[in-house]
Parts: C-alpha cells; structure tokens; sequence
C-alpha cells in the first residue's frame, strides 16, 4: 500500500501563506469552540446546584409535612381521649368555646375587610 502525500508543499509561497491562513482559522474555530464548551460547562454546573438547592428545599418540605402529620395524630388522639373520658358538661362548654370563637373571627374578619374597602375612610 501506498501512502498519498495530499499536503501542499511548504517551500511554495502560496501553499505556505494558504496553510498559515488554514491554521489560524483553526486556531480561531477552536478559541470558539472553547469558549462554547466554557459556557456550556458553567450552564451545566448552575443546573446542578440549582438541582441540589431544590432537593434541599424538597427535603425540607417533606420533614415539614412529615412533622405536621405527627402533630396533627398526637392532638387527634388527645381529642378522642378527651371526648372519651368527658362528661357532657365540659363537652357542652368546649363546643360553645369553638363556635364563639368562629362567629368571632368571622366577625373580626368581616369588619376589617369592610373598612379596607370602605372609600369614605379616605376622606
């Protein structure tokens, strides 16, 4: 087998000014190239740490949840405890407590919605 020289003969002027021009625009394409691969490689990296901020945030989330839960069976199970061993006195006085206490945000509530809304306060 037989090699083929395709190369231009550097000892020409015009192969050795054609090859110094190839070069360089080599040379430039790669700066390019390299530049592209710096910014994808920082892209890449935001996206990871971004993944990481957002895992952290999620398992945060979850421990929250996941303690509101405990919360919400230990005063569930206080609750029925209560209500089983209550007599109807203290029952009877507990749920007027609880509907006091509704009618009365409601009522906070609505008042204070009312007067935000009201133009003759601006006057």
């Amino acid at each position: 087998m037989s090699r083929r020289n395709n190369r231009t003969p550097l000892n020409d002027d015009a192969g050795h000014g054609e090859a110094f021009e190839l070069e360089q625009q080599n040379n430039e394409h790669l700066d390019s190239l390299a530049a592209k691969v710096s910014a994808l490689h920082s892209v890449s990296l935001n996206i990871h740490d971004d993944v990481n901020d957002q895992n952290r945030m999620l398992d945060g989330t979850s421990d929250t949840f996941s303690r509101f839960g405990n919360m919400f069976d230990r005063t569930r199970n206080q609750l029925t405890h209560t209500l089983a061993t209550a007599n109807s006195r203290y029952l009877c006085y507990l749920t007027l407590i609880l509907v006091f206490g509704v009618f009365s945000l409601y009522y906070i509530a609505k008042n204070l919605l009312t007067r935000s809304n009201d133009p003759s306060d601006l006057n």
